[in-house]
């Protein structure tokens, strides 16, 4: 049994299970979410909850007495005083282990963990399941059709040299913790991929998608045809990601959310853009996460 931690949101959850899926792949074996981390009070976190249901996956929650065997209790991989025996016990006869995340370079390591692990971690990397690409696609098939203004987006969108442009804040905005850590992609980046991508193909359409529409129509006002898309709020976000991903091109965010948008567009001749600097650290190591698409500065 591979067991994966559930933390972030639906494109964070999605490189966990990617992961996830990868190693039981390898182990014959079955894989198991723990959501527990987003059904608690998320402290210091922007609430999030399970969002994978959204995909046609059979998907398998971890039981608590699935979870103890692992030493972990309300999704802390961290011993506890009165279980560190049973860690003990479990490490060493029954060769179950607890793999955190070291750094956001993809690290091989990990990939050679044996069966009965649990995995805490963000998994940035299409690296981590490279060898079962096919399948990942396959499994990120959206469950619902796109439908009313949905379905006349995508028309549009399948029609023309469509180009995904998404604007992050939200969040990243609002939240103190988030906006030091993760920072937000300037104007100047967007006008950066926008000068470098026109050129190149002809009678480019920008479809802009933002959790933050006012600041895209104030600030972005493009030169070429363009159509911001602002009906999916809530619940129905991740349609956003389904009509990123039937876009010709795209010019993604420092966001693992708009990452999965260009991903799962299976245009051969796409052109992805994506931002240089993804954390605001730039001490961190971040040169796995783009999979050979173009980085911008910004």
């Amino acid at each position: 049994m591979i067991i994966v931690k559930l933390i972030g949101g639906l494109g964070n959850q999605m490189f966990q299970y990617a992961v996830g899926r990868s190693l039981a792949l390898k182990h014959a074996t079955e894989l198991k979410l723990d959501r527990t981390f987003l059904d608690s009070e998320q402290n210091g976190y922007t609430r999030r909850k399970f969002e994978l249901n959204c995909f046609n996956l059979n998907v398998q929650f971890a039981s608590p007495c699935e979870l103890l065997k692992f030493a972990v209790k309300d999704s802390s991989v961290l011993v506890k005083p009165h279980l560190w025996l049973r860690r003990l016990w479990n490490n060493v006869l029954l060769k179950s282990c607890v793999v955190k995340e070291k750094h956001f370079q993809f690290d091989s390591t990990v990939m050679q963990c044996h069966d009965n692990s649990y995995l805490a971690g963000y998994w940035q990397s299409e690296k981590y399941f490279q060898s079962v690409i096919d399948v990942i696609r396959n499994d990120f098939t959206f469950c619902d059709p796109l439908e009313g203004v949905n379905y006349k987006h995508a028309n549009l969108i399948t029609t023309t040299e469509s180009v995904s442009l998404h604007v992050r804040r939200g969040d990243f905005i609002a939240n103190s913790k988030a906006i030091n850590f993760h920072g937000t992609c300037d104007l100047a980046y967007y006008q950066r991929a926008i000068s470098h991508i026109a050129p190149i193909i002809s009678s480019p359409h920008f479809f802009l998608f933002s959790d933050d529409p006012e600041w895209v129509r104030v600030n972005l006002q493009l030169d070429f045809p363009s159509t911001i898309i602002d009906n999916n709020t809530g619940s129905a976000g991740h349609h956003d990601m389904h009509l990123m991903s039937l876009c010709k091109h795209n010019i993604i965010a420092n966001s693992s959310f708009s990452w999965w948008g260009a991903w799962l567009n299976r245009n051969p001749d796409k052109i992805v853009l994506a931002p240089k600097r993804w954390f605001n650290d730039p001490s961190i190591n971040t040169e796995d996460i783009i999979p050979g698409w173009l980085r911008i500065e910004n």
